[in-house]
């Protein structure tokens, strides 16, 4: 119970911290950035209705696209995989028998390090290309899940955590990067709404693979191992896209 109260204690300060983050960066948007009243105001019931209609209208121009379907495949297969090793990484940390406070420290990390990483995947974008760096990003997590798998000492849990924040904010800036260049500017909300839902959505199958596998095997390792199963159907489903085609497609088939 000391342990656990100690944990708890420690994240109620990580999630204080967050809270702080979020409202400082929050306040240029609140006073600099001005947004037009909408004329006519739609009841609630209507809104609602409307965006389904938006979404389901959305997704069949989507499916028109293979180029398209086999990158949000792929975006939603390894985002996954991404999503749910930021979610697992303290549970399984605690299940192999890690201190809370390394476990914290690991999360400061990742957020320390994260963000010059991200520049570092758009300088490496900008020079090799969008496509091979998302796939070296995708190969990054590929070792972090292995390694993850067999470790041991602590010390390795604060390697995995530095190169969690150097694969992780480059393979997301960079998939958003990737699908804009695919799909018409007048189409960029509608399209990237159904992005984002298909991001929110993430996160779902991994933790049941993880829970499934673990209790098949009796092994928290051969879970976090078997998340390594969303990273390669991601990376051979991105590797069937070519960006170049599909934004050809897309751009030929829409007004």
């Amino acid at each position: 119970m000391v342990w656990s109260g100690e944990y708890h204690r420690c994240g109620q300060g990580v999630v204080f911290s967050v809270a702080v983050w979020w409202a400082l960066f929050s306040l240029p948007l609140f006073f600099f950035v001005k947004e037009k009243r909408p004329q006519r105001e739609a009841g609630t019931t209507r809104l609602i209705i409307e965006g389904y209609q938006r979404v389901r209208g959305t997704l069949k121009r989507v499916a028109q696209f293979k180029g398209l379907v086999y990158f949000l495949l792929a975006y939603w297969f390894y985002i996954d995989g991404v999503d749910t090793i930021i979610r697992m990484a303290v549970d399984y940390g605690m299940a192999i028998g890690f201190e809370p406070k390394s476990l914290i420290f690991s999360l400061l990390i990742v957020q320390f390090v994260g963000f010059p990483a991200t520049l570092l995947f758009a300088k490496l974008g900008e020079k090799w290309g969008t496509k091979k760096a998302i796939l070296l990003g995708i190969g990054i997590y590929l070792i972090i899940t292995l390694w993850a798998g067999v470790m041991e000492e602590v010390h390795e849990f604060y390697l995995l955590a530095v190169m969690i924040a150097v694969a992780q904010g480059g393979l997301q800036a960079l998939s958003r990067s990737y699908y804009a260049r695919m799909i018409p500017d007048a189409y960029a909300a509608e399209f990237f709404g159904f992005y984002n839902f298909l991001g929110k959505t993430a996160a779902i199958l991994g933790p049941f693979l993880i829970g499934t596998v673990a209790l098949l095997t009796e092994s928290s390792r051969a879970g976090i191992i078997s998340v390594m199963l969303f990273f390669i159907i991601g990376g051979i489903l991105l590797l069937r896209v070519d960006e170049k085609e599909a934004a050809k497609e897309v751009k030929s088939a829409l007004p």
